[in-house]
């Protein structure tokens, strides 16, 4: 607990150098001609601030610039379909990041390109590759709250509230408040005992397809000690959020969207492959 006691001491320092010796230094600055103006300083405050005052000035010195695309329709078998021209040559820039492969700065060089290609025959090809893909880590706060937002437009205190009732009202998911994906090491054994409750059908209707992918964790022996799952040195104060042992009853339809978002998650994590859900 060394390193968290050696934060909280330094956090507390820069709230007194930063915070109250700058506050005290720019009030004084910003008051020298007559009167009081107070003016804050902050070690989170200030350079939060910083990046907005940045970004809007960057607003400001923006030039807008005229710019043209050329855009063609192709006929196939199956209908029609929009298609953009860009420069296969193109390359990024990083003094200016207007540039876009499809955008011509240039009307006469759109119009070439348009007239080059009109009423002419075209080629098109597909190319895909197989390739493979870990399941993602379990949740911590953070990432619940993030997905949460991105599938159902919760809002972070609202995924909050909901996981802190489904912890402390329905026993149903571990402590929510945590800033850990990995579980301990010597959780596996609980983990499989979590499967098996899946397993039994016993969650409500909506969330009982769920024991399907259990059985098979469970059958094939896809709970294993790994690294990336178990690892006592990934876990902080908390591990991931996951399913408790106890299943869950007269959940309410948020509730339940978000432990189906829990529980998939933890059955996810230990197939060795992604998941179709």
């Amino acid at each position: 607990m060394l390193p968290l006691a050696d934060a909280a001491r330094c956090r507390s320092e820069a709230d007194w150098l930063v915070g109250i010796n700058g506050t005290r230094a720019m009030t004084a600055f910003n008051s020298r001609d007559g009167g009081f103006f107070l003016t804050t300083v902050g070690r989170v405050q200030t350079p939060t601030l910083s990046i907005m005052v940045e970004r809007e000035e960057q607003i400001r010195r923006h030039v807008s610039r005229d710019y043209w695309e050329v855009r063609a329709t192709f006929a196939v078998g199956a209908g029609e379909y929009e298609g953009k021209w860009f420069d296969p040559a193109w390359k990024k820039n990083a003094d200016d990041n207007e540039l876009r492969s499809d955008r011509l700065w240039n009307e006469a060089d759109a119009l070439a390109i348009a007239a080059a290609v009109q009423g002419e025959p075209a080629s098109v090809s597909e190319e895909a590759k197989p390739s493979t893909q870990a399941a993602p880590l379990l949740y911590d706060l953070t990432s619940l709250q993030r997905e949460a937002n991105s599938r159902f437009g919760f809002s972070a205190r609202t995924t909050l509230s909901i996981a802190q009732a489904l912890y402390e009202k329905h026993k149903v998911l571990t402590y929510p408040r945590t800033d850990s994906r990995a579980l301990p090491e010597d959780y596996v054994a609980v983990a499989k005992s979590t499967l098996e409750m899946i397993a039994k059908e016993s969650l409500p209707g909506p969330l009982r397809p769920l024991a399907v992918h259990a059985k098979t964790a469970l059958k094939e022996g896809y709970v294993k000690p790994s690294k990336r799952i178990f690892d006592n040195a990934k876990v902080s104060d908390h591990f991931a959020i996951i399913p408790t042992l106890l299943a869950p009853k007269s959940l309410s339809e948020i509730e339940a969207k978000l432990y189906d978002m829990v529980a998939k998650r933890f059955l996810a994590v230990f197939f060795p492959r992604p998941s179709s859900w």
